[in-house]
């Protein structure tokens, strides 16, 4: 199973994300809950997991970037 690379995580700081039921892709993003929920709707996804990505310099070490 391929999870979603953090780089590409990164792209979506301070963002709600939807990823698929494998975790290996986003489906959408959006600034809002509500914003992620209506790109959810048009697209039709279904079982996707939400996220909230926070700001990175708060939640991971330099390490990591």
């Amino acid at each position: 199973m391929k999870i979603v690379d953090l780089k590409i995580l990164a792209k979506h700081e301070n963002e709600y994300v939807a990823l698929s039921p494998e975790n290996s892709n986003i489906l959408a993003a959006g600034k809002t809950i509500k914003e992620l929920e209506n790109k959810l709707e048009q697209l039709q996804a279904k079982n996707a997991t939400i996220q909230y990505i926070g700001p990175l310099d708060k939640f991971l070490s330099p390490l990591c970037l």
